[in-house]
């Protein structure tokens, strides 16, 4: 079991910017919704034969005033005047850490780095109040250690109690990770996830016995990347260079790479400079 080493920095990681470039072009973070919820943006007429619900009144009003031409000060609403509200609603976002709980993250104290960046950026997700859940993989398979919830306080403390040890079934977990999301989208079409896979990228369990190890794992990443889901990749990796399986990993993913080093590093400078 290893506490968070508090010298990780993620300033320069902007999960808000990852998640806004999976959304199509031009589309902001709110999105609009015909039902009475979310908040009142504009109107619009309302169509022959439509019924009328939601009744935006100031637009309405105003259309008439516009379209009286009396000399008088009194006018009437006519059917031509109606207008309805237009609603948007903040987009759910939705971030899913995976991470490496392995025997080889307890090596050079690997897990210690790993929960510093993963508790970093659970900071940024209350920040944004996005919803957040947590898979580990450990020994022959991997477990959701927390659902999507909007309890950052929560998933700091799942994570603060995670061990590491065994085997590590990568695929696995990127497996449960993607059907978390799946789920996610059912309940809403509308969510916008990210996902955050924290490793060095030592697999060595397949999800079925003879497959090559390497090669289903970065079939599936490309599926995900595929899906339209947008992920961010931390190598924990202590060598001085970056661990190539996790660079490729990270290309099948269409993932943002960093290295954990980097992170550390960056924490350093800032500390000097201040």
């Amino acid at each position: 079991m290893f506490d968070a080493d508090e010298l990780v920095c993620v300033a320069d990681i902007d999960l808000g910017e990852i998640k806004a470039k999976s959304k199509p072009l031009g589309r902001k973070s709110d999105t609009r919704t015909p039902s009475r919820s979310g908040r009142y943006v504009t109107s619009r007429p309302v169509q022959d034969q439509e019924h009328l619900v939601d009744m935006a009144i100031d637009a309405t009003l105003r259309a008439a005033a516009l379209s009286h031409t009396g000399r008088t000060e009194s006018f009437s609403v006519e059917r031509h005047d109606l207008r309805r509200k237009i609603r948007k609603r903040p987009q759910c976002n939705l971030v899913v850490f995976l991470v490496d709980a392995s025997d080889s993250m307890g090596t050079h104290r690997r897990m210690a780095a790993a929960k510093g960046a993963i508790l970093a950026l659970l900071t940024g997700a209350y920040q944004k109040r996005d919803r957040v859940a947590l898979v580990s993989f450990r020994g022959m398979q991997a477990e959701i250690l927390l659902p999507p919830t909007a309890s950052v306080t929560l998933a700091r403390d799942r994570l603060r109690r995670l061990p590491t040890g065994g085997a590590t079934p990568f695929a696995d977990g990127l497996l449960k990770a993607w059907r978390t999301i799946q789920m996610e989208r059912i309940k809403d079409p509308k969510v916008n996830p990210l996902l955050v896979v924290i490793s060095d990228g030592d697999a060595n369990v397949p999800l079925e016995s003879g497959r090559a190890i390497f090669k289903e794992l970065c079939g599936l990443a490309q599926a995900i990347h595929e899906d339209g889901i947008r992920s961010l990749v931390i190598d924990t990796n202590t060598e001085l260079t970056p661990s190539d399986e996790m660079l490729r990993i990270a290309e099948a993913l269409g993932a943002r790479y960093h290295h954990i080093k980097e992170l550390k590093a960056r924490s350093l400078i800032d500390a000097v400079i201040e």
